[in-house]
């Protein structure tokens, strides 16, 4: 029994935890992925918002040309922060101030558009929406943040930041992050597992197992329950085992007695229907199903150890009392008439068997004395 369990315990866990890492991992794939993409997008933002004092200052004085303190910053980013790989700088104008392909520069959004470098339009959003835009770009690996710079005193744009950030990095973060979360959860589910087993196998398992034995052990002689005593489920189930074992007992030993009883009440019965039905002077015998006598009206010659069998009565010489019982015996409810002699007296005889439902089978032989003529 242990090992069947076992095997289904083991199958059961394996799909309920399969089940469970499998819609925890993704929920915190997403939640990983919007926390670390977010994060990365945050720090791009601080990036530029830490020096866009300066780079407003130089679009407000310098508005044709890009000035050093400008090509100084904006040149910096990719070569301290790995993760950015290409600067687009706006005028508010929409043409370019700054692109790594100096051909570009001083285009307008349209001819940028127009020549196929312009991936996503969030730096078009950003100059509209006054508000800094984030766009993956179409491969999944990067995103373009644009950063919109703006004047204080009136919330005027003056120019944007396009920065092309790679994802690189969110993606090994997200990766290493989704490693441990399986690790984690294989580590905790095979300790919860073992723990939940070890509970199962002791308290619930091992107790059913034991019960079963005690079960198997009872005899139908004594009812005899030898389990130890519990205070949990398996301890009311046994009680209730327990109790149902004393009834059965209880039933069967009345059953019992009365079985041994049943004689002599049907005795004292029968002793009453023939004292009022038959009548004075004529001899009534009562069978059962085995032939065997069960009573009689008047004191049997024959004394022998055990049952008395009809034929013990009337032997071979008496073939007519025979022969009606037999009749009786094939045709149940009626009545059969014949004559017999027996001590050199003649007797009408009379037999009828009776049967009932519960499968009980008597014979009634009345044997009464006829009065011969002179």
């Amino acid at each position: 029994m242990i090992k069947k369990i076992s095997v289904r315990w083991f199958i059961c866990f394996i799909l309920v935890a399969s089940y469970t890492v499998f819609l925890g991992a993704l929920l915190f794939f997403n939640l990983f992925k919007h926390v670390f993409d977010v994060n990365l997008q945050n720090q791009i933002i601080n990036t530029v918002s830490y020096s866009a004092n300066t780079l407003i200052n130089g679009l407000v004085t310098k508005k044709d040309y890009l000035t050093i303190p400008e090509m100084e910053i904006i040149t910096s980013w990719p070569t301290h922060d790995h993760r950015i790989k290409n600067v687009v700088y706006f005028n508010g104008n929409g043409s370019i101030r700054y692109h790594r392909n100096a051909e570009l520069i001083d285009k307008s959004f349209t001819e940028y558009d127009r020549g196929g470098y312009m991936e996503t339009y969030a730096a078009y959003e950003a100059m509209v929406d006054k508000e800094p835009k984030v766009k993956m770009k179409p491969d999944g690996t990067m995103y373009e943040i644009a950063i919109p710079l703006k004047l204080k005193k009136d919330d005027k744009i003056v120019g944007v930041i396009s920065l092309d950030v790679s994802r690189e990095q969110v993606q090994k973060e997200l990766k290493s992050a989704m490693m441990q979360y399986f690790i984690g959860s294989i580590a905790i589910m095979f300790l919860m597992g073992f723990v939940l087993y070890i509970f199962v196998i002791k308290k619930v398992v091992s107790p059913i197992v034991a019960l079963t034995n005690s079960i198997d052990n009872i005899s139908t002689k004594t009812f005899q329950f030898d389990f130890t005593q519990r205070s949990d489920e398996v301890g009311d189930l046994a009680k209730s085992v327990e109790n149902f074992l004393g009834k059965v007992k209880q039933e069967l030993e009345e059953q019992e007695e009365l079985s041994k009883n049943r004689k002599h009440y049907e005795q004292e019965w029968w002793a009453e229907v023939l004292a009022a039905a038959i009548p004075k002077g004529s001899r009534a015998i009562v069978v059962d199903e085995n032939n065997n006598i069960m009573h009689t009206n008047f004191e049997l010659p024959l004394k022998k150890e055990g049952p008395i069998h009809l034929l013990d009565i009337f032997g071979a010489t008496q073939q007519e009392v025979v022969r009606i019982v037999g009749q009786a015996m094939e045709t149940p409810g009626k009545i059969f008439r014949a004559k017999t002699q027996s001590g050199g007296r003649e007797f009408g005889i009379k037999t009828l068997q009776l049967t009932s439902k519960g499968g009980i089978i008597r014979t009634l032989i009345i044997l009464e004395p006829l009065v011969t003529k002179k």
